[in-house]
């Protein structure tokens, strides 16, 4: 029964990671498309389609306006990236030591 507690755990804390990871990625990927639009073309970047437009201005548009469950959804997997992590660590080292019935 441990064994399975231990790697409910484990496969939580990975679940939980992969979101995060999903997020920051997303956040990145969109900056380094803007960065480039911006820096490199010298262009304006259309948040609506997502595009660099090398003729039309377009009007910036806050990340958090455009994804506002980020910044939540990022602070909860990582909370909870904690939390199963260090439950899968505090079944691991407990692991060893017999229980002992209430």
């Amino acid at each position: 029964m441990t064994e399975r507690v231990r790697i409910s755990f484990l496969l939580l804390a990975i679940f939980s990671a992969g979101v995060l990871i999903s997020v920051s990625y997303r956040f990145l990927h969109e900056w380094v498309m803007v960065d480039h639009c911006l820096s490199d073309k010298h262009g304006s970047f259309d948040y609506s389609g997502m595009s660099c437009d090398l003729e039309t201005n377009h009007p910036y548009i806050a990340y958090s306006v455009r994804n506002p469950h980020d910044k939540q959804i990022a602070v909860l997997s990582f909370l909870s990236f904690i939390v199963f992590v260090s439950g899968w660590f505090y079944r691991r080292t407990n692991a060893k030591e017999p229980s002992t019935p209430y």
